[in-house]
């Protein structure tokens, strides 16, 4: 992470629009313990507690601000007169299992019962939040099992799922299989942030300091054909990763009284809600196991992706500082309003981590965008 002085002094000239993030007085003001060392967490907290029903509701499908599906990641509504019953293709009972089993949080367990498993769901801190439960189908023509969502649990757009017999998958419904090491154009948001001076007096000098304006924040959000790597193939009954990095290069471009950025402080990501859009918990988790696991792969794909001009690397130097974020820390789509915190994947290290980061943070975070995809249909 990196000294940012700019955006300091924008934060602390703000009348037009305040940020729905931090309180004035919560703002960051440019002082010497505000500076930042770009190998300091000091901002940071470690997750030690998960939700389930976030984890689970995460694991099957984002939900946007009004209640709709914004993207699924598992299972496939194969009769649109029930949309929130999903269904999965798998080859046996053991991959029903597995599948269901991969659904359960850190530190979370589904109690084995004769048939399956009941799995009462609970927040970070144990209070319920409802229960699933997941049990084996013998009954029925090419139904392995299913998960049913009991009454009273909030899971979002998912009544139930079923795992179907691979063998009688619609054709039309299969999955597309992705291969390590291979490249993928996805569309994807590619954020910017803009900071818009605005003089407080018509008969004011251009030139005057940051105090002279009033500041207005703009996120722009085009889709676009994104390059996403992919870092984990769905062959083998494995699911798909893939990412895409927000470049960590040169980022601030002038023109006129607007000034624009791709990596803001971490509390610009709750302007107009684009910290919703970003990965889930759940797809970091997928990704931090990987990159635990596979540091050198990991290294190799942004090597790759360096060399084809996407700048994946953090950048490094002190004359970086004032450009870049010199980090590998990414925001999440979890924010705590009452603690005013947001979560983020920290890959700077050998062993990566998933942290809470202040929202009053002097710091500046890169995003990603990641994709999961269920094991190919043969």
């Amino acid at each position: 992470m990196k000294k940012n002085w700019f955006y300091l002094f924008m934060l602390m000239a703000i009348t037009v629009m305040p940020l729905t993030s931090c309180d004035k007085e919560d703002e960051p003001t440019p002082n010497e313990e505000n500076l930042h060392d770009p190998t300091s967490d000091a901002d940071q907290t470690p997750v030690t507690g998960f939700d389930a029903l976030e984890w689970l509701q995460s694991n099957l499908a984002v939900i946007d601000e009004n209640g709709n599906v914004a993207r699924r990641i598992y299972g496939t509504p194969l009769d649109a007169s029930q949309p929130s019953v999903l269904s999965i293709p798998v080859d046996n009972l053991e991959g029903a299992k597995a599948t269901f089993l991969n659904w359960i949080a850190p530190g979370k367990e589904a109690t084995e019962v004769e048939g399956g498993y009941d799995y009462n769901l609970t927040d970070a801190d144990g209070n319920a939040q409802g229960s699933v439960s997941f049990r084996a189908v013998t009954n029925e023509d090419n139904v392995i099992a299913r998960m049913t969502v009991a009454a009273g649990t909030d899971l979002k757009q998912v009544s139930e799922v079923n795992f179907i017999n691979n063998d009688v998958w619609p054709e039309n419904a299969k999955v597309q299989r992705y291969y390590s090491g291979r490249t993928y154009k996805i569309k994807a948001e590619d954020y910017t942030w803009n900071y818009i001076r605005t003089p407080k007096s018509r008969s004011m000098p251009i030139g005057g300091g940051p105090s002279a304006y009033d500041i207005t924040i703009r996120v722009d959000a085009p889709k676009r054909d994104l390059e996403f790597m992919c870092i984990q193939g769905n062959g083998n009954g494995q699911e798909a990763i893939l990412v895409w990095l927000c470049p960590d290069e040169y980022d601030i471009y002038k023109s006129g009284r607007i000034e624009t950025t791709r990596h803001p402080l971490a509390n610009l990501y709750l302007e107009q809600d684009v910290y919703k859009k970003l990965p889930s918990v759940v797809e970091a988790q997928k990704v931090l196991n990987f990159y635990n696991a596979n540091n050198e792969t990991w290294s190799g794909f942004l090597k790759e992706m360096d060399y084809r001009g996407h700048h994946w690397s953090a950048s490094s130097g002190i004359l970086s500082w004032n450009y870049a974020t010199c980090n590998a820390e990414f925001i999440l789509n979890s924010y705590n309003a009452s603690t005013k915190k947001i979560k983020c994947l920290d890959l700077d290290d050998p062993v990566g981590k998933i942290c809470d980061v202040a929202c009053d943070s002097s710091n500046d975070y890169r995003y990603m965008h990641i994709r999961v995809f269920p094991p190919a249909t043969n």
